[in-house]
């Protein structure tokens, strides 16, 4: 899954994953001008980097993206000390700023959701902390993300929707925070001046620095203008807060109403329908769940017992529950959403 320099330039030329990694080389090795991250070309002049690429972004996609991921963190420290995890996505290039970055969002979450290791107890929850970094197979990882509709940014700007994922340990291998980090620093600063037609981006800063807010970073608009309220879409789930499986008593609703209860700011949510008397058999998910009854019924079975549930139910599965299931003798007809949401408590029953 996951590609070098020789591996992408043996495919064939007509091959979309070939002519986006040149597109990407040509970009990342000109010299009128030059590109500013320097780090990012040595780790490509010494074949360092390592390439993913998906034809969509979907579930069974960001599964693709999450499996190699952990190979790239698994397998990171051997590549050198200029590497990258680079992603490229082969989707509509004619999208908006907007759409784009609601795109990124959507995935850095629900590679969370999917993430099968707790965050390092040394990285903060709260994304607004100095200290907080996006994390995944218990590695921190700062996150890039380039595309079609930057213009006048052109260090973020790529010829195909773009991701790359650099580990927290690079920086710290390169000597950024020393002289002759800061050295480098400034000099990537120089280099950004001449490279874009913009100032650089008011909110570049260094890690830890207490004004300092790494998820600004991550999705640099086309503009310097980014609110002082501005909230990160990115929201950290405390997974696995929850030990055992909770049943809420709810009522009747509708499939509007059960989708809009549980959709996540970004990202999506599973409808399952269930024939009459359809059983799932004893299985687990490495995520935490919650499923909300729309209509029909349905019992779950768990270690703690029996839960029989009908419309407006929901219940509250951790991640790595062992249950099984079976619809009643209508069928049944259920939201799913890969995370925790209860009812507000005026609306809870029982």
């Amino acid at each position: 899954m996951l590609l070098d320099n020789a591996d992408v330039k043996r495919l064939d030329s007509h091959d979309w994953r070939k002519q986006e990694f040149e597109y990407f080389e040509k970009d990342m090795t000109g010299e009128n001008p030059r590109f500013p991250c320097i780090f990012g070309s040595m780790g490509l002049n010494r074949n360092e980097l390592r390439f993913s690429f998906f034809n969509d972004v979907n579930d069974h996609s960001i599964e693709e993206l999450g499996r190699a991921l952990r190979e790239y963190v698994e397998q990171a420290r051997s590549f050198g000390n200029y590497t990258s995890m680079v992603t490229f996505f082969n989707i509509d290039k004619d999208l908006s700023i907007d759409e784009y970055q609601h795109t990124f969002w959507s995935i850095l979450t629900r590679l969370h959701t999917i993430d099968l290791k707790e965050w390092p107890e040394f990285i903060p929850n709260e994304e607004n902390d100095p200290l907080w970094e996006f994390c995944f197979h218990g590695e921190p990882i700062f996150v890039v993300c380039n595309t079609p509709a930057h213009e006048v940014r052109r260090s973020r700007r790529a010829n195909t929707y773009m991701i790359t994922f650099q580990p927290r340990w690079v920086f710290d291998s390169i000597g950024l925070g020393t002289p002759k980090g800061d050295k480098s620093k400034d000099l990537v600063r120089s280099l950004l001046r001449q490279y874009d037609a913009i100032e650089p981006f008011p909110h570049l800063g260094i890690y830890g620095n207490p004004n300092n807010r790494e998820w600004l970073q991550y999705f640099i608009p086309d503009t310097n203008e980014v609110s002082a309220t501005a909230q990160c879409p990115f929201h950290h789930m405390r997974r696995n807060n929850m030990s055992s499986v909770q049943y809420i008593q709810g009522s009747d609703v509708t499939l509007e109403e059960a989708v809009m209860q549980l959709l996540p700011v970004t990202g999506s949510v599973e409808v399952q329908r269930d024939t009459p008397f359809r059983e799932h058999k004893s299985h687990t998910h490495p995520t935490d769940e919650t499923l909300l009854i729309i209509n029909g019924d349905i019992t779950f079975f768990t270690e703690e017992g029996e839960l029989y549930c009908t419309p407006g139910d929901r219940i509250l599965l951790p991640a790595n529950t062992v249950h099984s299931s079976k619809a009643g003798e209508n069928g049944t007809l259920y939201i799913i959403a890969l995370e925790f949401v209860e009812q507000p408590k005026e609306e809870v029953l029982a």
